[in-house]
């Protein structure tokens, strides 16, 4: 069906609240460990999914395959890659992270076309992977030293290896027999937020959380709005819609998120970042299918 006015607010939604999550994990670190963030955030928005289950009257599976896969839809889509993320903003500006983190579709593509049959590149898709690693490239080279030394280097190579979990992750929830995916999501939630309990309690001193509010209300953001309602919305966009309504998040996301870095939170940023946010969105641009067909890592890569 055509879209209607309600699914353009939707986008807008998406675009807004994924594009902000690199700025509300910035945030969140002021108070919360990488581990502790990413805990509360699962937690926040499996609690939010879990309410959808109901809502729908679904339920989680039980069979021993099914809890099997979404520990490995877990690990690879929301823990590693969320952990990664938020390890890597305490080096790395958000804004930079998110535009890095653009490179997912990119990285989908590579690797699809070794281990999916319907992925397969053309001049334009080659042209596009070669305009997204010049960006990338362009980052890594820039004067690294004089503004973060060596941990700045290590937080952009650890964002990218993000882009590979999400990457892996896509994958491999293509390979999986039909089921609701928001039972995949709900799931995939909650196995994240019972993996990282005992982590979160060790590494976060909770004793002085409470001294820096803002960062509570910023977690809050992140895992119901950004995680847990962005995800529902997604599904109801893909269901109503169609995924191919989605394909233009791939780009304004991570324009977003280096906009609110600089206009927000005040990060800095020169001609190498301006110059590889051009090349790497345009290299997302060219590798969209024709038509356009949002790739099925999108909903993992834009929650940051």
């Amino acid at each position: 069906m055509p879209p209607k006015p309600k699914h353009w607010a939707l986008l807008f939604y998406l675009v807004l609240f994924w594009g902000f999550a690199f700025g509300l994990i910035a945030m969140a670190l002021e108070v919360f460990h990488p581990v502790a963030l990413v805990w509360g955030r699962l937690t926040l928005g499996a609690i939010i999914m879990a309410g959808v289950l109901i809502y729908k009257r679904l339920s989680l599976p039980k069979d021993p395959v099914w809890l099997l896969r979404l520990l490995i839809l877990s690990v690879t889509g929301n823990v590693l890659p969320f952990v990664l993320v938020a390890w890597a903003e305490q080096h790395v500006a958000s804004g930079e992270v998110g535009l890095l983190m653009a490179l997912m579709p990119i990285t989908t593509l590579v690797m699809g076309h070794y281990f999916l049959t319907h992925e397969r590149f053309t001049q334009q898709r080659m042209m596009g992977v070669f305009l997204g690693l010049a960006g990338v490239a362009l980052l890594l080279g820039d004067d690294w030293w004089v503004y973060g030394g060596e941990l700045r280097l290590t937080g952009q190579l650890v964002t990218l290896f993000a882009t590979f979990c999400y990457a892996a992750n896509g994958i491999y929830a293509k390979r999986l027999p039909p089921i609701d995916p928001v039972v995949l999501a709900a799931g995939s939630l909650a196995v994240g937020s019972i993996l990282l309990l005992g982590p979160a309690l060790w590494f976060q001193d909770w004793s002085q959380s409470l001294e820096i509010p803002s960062a509570w209300l910023a977690l809050f953001v992140l895992g119901t709005m950004a995680t847990g309602v962005a995800t529902w919305v997604y599904f109801i966009v893909v269901g109503e819609v169609g995924p191919g309504f989605l394909s233009t998040i791939n780009y304004l996301i991570p324009g977003v998120a280096f906009l609110v870095g600089i206009t927000v939170l005040g990060e800095t940023a020169g001609w190498p970042q301006y110059t590889a946010l051009l090349l790497v969105l345009s290299g997302v641009w060219l590798i969209q299918p024709r038509p356009p067909k949002v790739h099925a890592a999108t909903i993992a890569a834009v929650k940051g």
